[in-house]
């Protein structure tokens, strides 16, 4: 978690307890202050958020909320809770550490985003509030300030301050007098104070991908009431004001997040991912035909000239041509038979181009000078290094994720498991050894499920599996080689072997 910083009151490097040194400011949150800390117990740097022992008691049972919340929420696209206690009568919840930018700061700098960077940014988005909402938590705070963007495009949501918990309905907070939550993201449900449910993190997202797409909001006010009413009263003005040229089932997609009714909008996440897929791919599909047609009329259009020009040459040379069309035919025979020997049609089985991977937060180094491990290095053919992890706390939650560009068909996987290069090694030939995957299960978005078993052997292994199509894989662990319980586990390569369908 990483926010702007304010002022700063104190030197830093300072003790804030036996177990944490506070390094500096990051921010300040809803309910506290942020800082930059590190873990001394466990020696990592994290996101230390802390209540001030002068808060009443609304906002400690806030606090308290935020921190039960999080604890649930073990996913790769949410920042993860390590630690939540008390010191000296100050409340404090410790938590990931991202280093990366606000959403709302790349907004305020770019404007209008790429189409192929909303669609990274808000599906990574929807898929943490896809697994909160199944813990029964929706965050009622969506807004592009609680979304954090990595240098390896890795999307965080963050913030779960007022969050709802339906399970502690009964105990729900809302300011006295106040409804919670930032205006300019808010559904017209939250707006009036009803009951929120997970439409109304739709409408918010749906606010999100309008400001993405047209480098504004799409309801704006001098007051907070004066947005408020808009959002609850009129109807947005359509994206393609503000962006020419916006594909019409982006649009369409939007407006139907931005719907007045909850009932209106997508029923789910799972809903909204599945409309969000279906709008950018019919986007993809438009752009290619209207790109094709446009080189198809060039074409048309240059072809009486030619066919003129061509016509007024023949006819003077007519026998030349005839003696040049035979001395030219075996020579273009030739080229045909090489041309077709030498080929390669790209939708033929072959390895894969790496894809765009996202593993979880646990990621390790051996190699010197390198702090920041990046996940690719297991696409980089140097089995000599390896990605190193800890198991996550939640078996359900993949290990890795691995995007294609396209619809892929794959038809084996090969994985080097548990070695790594050690640092200091003359002879060329000494591996550090981590415990291993045993059992791998391989997981698509359409949710084709199989589970993989891997020998503990030293270099690549191809395991038995049944080839699927998709265009995205999520690796979950299942049972491991354990050499030694207090060592992470280790993949060294990965190589996919398939033929790209489109």
């Amino acid at each position: 978690m990483t926010l702007k910083a304010k002022s700063q009151d104190s030197s830093f490097p300072r003790p804030f307890s036996e177990n944490y040194e506070l390094l500096g400011v990051l921010g300040q949150g809803g309910m506290g202050h942020v800082y930059k800390a590190k873990d001394i117990r466990l020696d990592r740097i994290v996101a230390l958020k802390v209540l001030e022992s002068t808060s009443n008691q609304e906002s400690i049972s806030r606090f308290k909320l935020e921190a039960q919340a999080m604890k649930e929420l073990d996913h790769q696209n949410i920042v993860h809770v390590f630690d939540f206690g008390e010191h000296k009568k100050e409340l404090f919840i410790a938590m990931t550490y991202v280093e990366g930018k606000a959403l709302s700061d790349v907004l305020r700098n770019k404007s209008k985003l790429d189409f192929s960077a909303i669609e990274l940014i808000a599906k990574q988005i929807a898929r943490a509030l896809l697994f909160a909402h199944s813990k029964g938590i929706v965050h009622r705070d969506v807004k592009p300030s609680n979304i954090m963007l990595t240098h390896d495009n890795r999307v965080y949501l963050m913030d779960f301050g007022i969050s709802y918990v339906r399970e502690k309905e009964q105990e729900r907070l809302t300011m006295t007098g106040m409804t919670m939550g930032t205006p300019e993201y808010m559904s017209p449900e939250q707006c009036r104070g009803d009951t929120v449910g997970e439409q109304s993190d739709i409408y918010s997202l749906g606010v999100i991908l309008y400001e993405m797409t047209c480098g504004q909001l799409p309801f704006t006010g001098s007051k907070p009431i004066e947005i408020a009413m808009k959002h609850v009263q009129e109807q947005p003005p359509a994206p393609e004001t503000f962006r020419p040229g916006t594909p019409a089932s982006i649009s369409k997609f939007i407006l139907k997040c931005l719907q007045k009714k909850p009932e209106d909008r997508f029923k789910n996440m799972e809903d909204f991912l599945d409309g969000f897929d279906d709008a950018f791919n019919k986007a993809r599909e438009a752009t290619r035909k209207s790109q094709a047609s446009k080189i198809r009329n060039r074409t048309l259009l240059s072809q009486p000239q030619k066919l003129a020009e061509n016509v007024l040459k023949l006819l003077p040379i007519q026998k030349r041509l005839v003696v040049s069309c035979l001395l030219l035919f075996p020579l273009i025979m030739i080229l045909l038979i090489a041309l077709m020997l030498l080929h390669k049609p790209s939708r033929t089985l072959r390895e894969l181009p790496a894809p765009s991977i996202h593993g979880n937060f646990e990621q390790t180094s051996f190699e010197p000078g390198i702090d920041d491990y990046p996940t690719e290095n297991i696409f980089d053919e140097n089995i000599q290094t390896a990605w190193l992890f800890k198991a996550p706390t939640n078996s359900k939650n993949p290990i890795l994720t691995m995007n294609f560009d396209s619809e892929t068909l794959v038809t084996s996987i090969g994985i080097a498991i548990g070695y790594q290069k050690s640092e200091d090694d003359p002879i060329g030939n000494r591996y550090s050894i981590f415990n291993k995957p045993k059992t791998l299960t391989i997981r698509t978005k359409e949710g084709f499920k199989q589970e993989i078993v891997l020998d503990d052997i030293r270099g690549m292994q191809y395991p038995k599996m049944v080839p699927f199509e998709t265009s995205e894989i999520q690796i979950l662990l299942g049972k491991t080689y354990t050499v030694d319980a207090t060592k992470p586990i280790a993949i060294s390569e990965v190589r996919l072997l398939g033929m790209n369908l489109k």
